[in-house]
């Protein structure tokens, strides 16, 4: 039971730990990545305004960039791009410079002369149309993801230039990495750590349930003395209190039952008439010592005896079965011997105890006023005396609601 306890409590936090940490996952990394884009673009925007403010130096009076008068003055001119582009790349963005016609004048991390037309590019497209543009996509150059921001430089005597500058998005993958690695990390720890602290827990609970179910089974067997309880102040502590007080009240009903079982069957077993109780099955629950002698038994049959393995007189079974169909009192008489025969005065009333229902059967001895023997008597003969029939009838009930205290109590007798 510690066992399944303790893995039902694990997998139930192992599904609310699965339950909370796969959504936190999916939105945090869209918060994070959307935060990084936001940033990125703030910081490639910010690096833009210094280029524009100290943009490159191209030679004076050209009529297009990049296109002096003389191989000198465009060695100078590439030379002064290309370390103006370093010194942009210093700031950790990669930095290009492109023309109106999309040809690639300058790059810091590739060479110009291997680049692509780059007038499709949807930057650069927006940069010429409205001054400034952003997009994220894979580059082919360098086969990466990056964060893409230009803008559009004004060119003395002479079209207009792109800057571009972009930051790879391998940097924000990095980081949900990383944050995932942690995020999992820590649920790691904490499912141990709670593994451990619902492993102790469920011990302690199974334990008391333990206790409280083998209380169960001693008060089940009649052992009544009372369980200790626990001073947790909990639940289980006021069910182990409201044990305690069933099991006390149950000992004293069934000590109550007893006693007056045992009153009842001393009061029968000296009655001189025969009484005997039967339940609803044709099975007897009690006969006292003058029911036996009448049927000429050697002793009382036993508790549990049906009713037609002891009696062999008709008149009396047909009497029991009309009350145990709903009859409430049916008068008989039998007669026993042969040689020397005795007659005798049969009632049979129904008796009802809770929800279980019977009847007793009180045999009167009326030998003696069958005079002679071939005449019948009055009714009022065959009846049992009033006194004796009121006893028998209580007495009944009292055998018929303590049928099972014997199985329930080994105190009865």
């Amino acid at each position: 039971m510690r066992l399944n306890l303790f893995w039902k409590l694990g997998f139930a936090f192992f599904a609310l730990l699965i339950a909370i940490l796969l959504p936190v996952d999916f939105y945090a990394e869209r918060a994070l990545r959307r935060d990084y884009e936001r940033t990125g673009f703030e910081q490639l925007a910010a690096i833009a305004r210094i280029a524009l403010a100290n943009p490159p130096r191209l030679p004076p009076n050209s009529p297009a960039p990049l296109a002096p008068s003389s191989s000198a003055q465009l060695e100078d001119s590439a030379a002064s791009l290309r370390g103006w582009v370093s010194q942009m790349a210093a700031s950790g963005a990669r930095v290009t410079v492109i023309t109106e016609s999309g040809k690639v004048l300058a790059d810091s991390q590739s060479d110009p002369q291997t680049m692509e037309n780059h007038a499709g590019r949807p930057e650069i497209r927006a940069a010429f149309a409205s001054g400034n543009g952003q997009s994220i996509r894979h580059s082919v150059t360098i086969n990466r993801d990056l964060l893409y921001y230009a803008v559009r430089l004004s060119v003395a005597n002479g079209p207009p230039m792109v800057l571009r500058f972009a930051l790879p998005v391998q940097t924000v993958d990095e980081e949900l990495r990383e944050f995932r690695r942690r995020l999992w990390l820590a649920s790691l720890v904490m499912l141990l750590v709670t593994g451990m602290v619902s492993l102790l827990i469920s011990r302690s609970f199974s334990t008391r349930v333990e206790r409280l179910t083998e209380f169960s089974r001693r008060v089940a067997e009649g052992d009544f003395r009372p369980i200790e309880a626990d001073r947790s102040g909990d639940a289980m502590e006021a069910l182990a209190v409201s044990l305690n007080e069933t099991a006390a009240r149950l000992d004293r009903t069934i000590r109550t039952l007893t006693e007056e079982r045992n009153l009842s069957s001393a009061i029968l077993a000296s009655m001189v008439e025969g009484v005997a109780v039967v339940n609803a099955s044709e099975r007897l629950l009690f006969a006292n010592q003058g029911f036996a002698e009448i049927l000429g038994l050697d002793v009382p049959p036993q508790s549990g005896s049906a009713l037609l393995e002891v009696v062999r007189q008709t008149e009396l079974i047909e009497a029991v079965r009309q009350v145990l169909k709903g009859e409430p009192r049916v008068q008989a008489e039998i007669v026993t011997g042969t040689l020397r025969q005795h007659f005798f005065a049969v009632t049979v009333a129904s008796v009802r105890a809770a929800d279980t229902s019977g009847a007793v059967i009180v045999l009167h001895d009326i030998t003696g006023l069958r005079s002679p023997p071939s005449r019948a008597l009055p009714k009022r003969f065959l009846r049992a005396p009033s006194t004796t029939r009121r006893i028998a009838s209580a007495s009944s009930k009292s055998f018929l609601s303590t049928r099972g205290v014997s199985r329930a109590s080994p105190r009865t007798s």
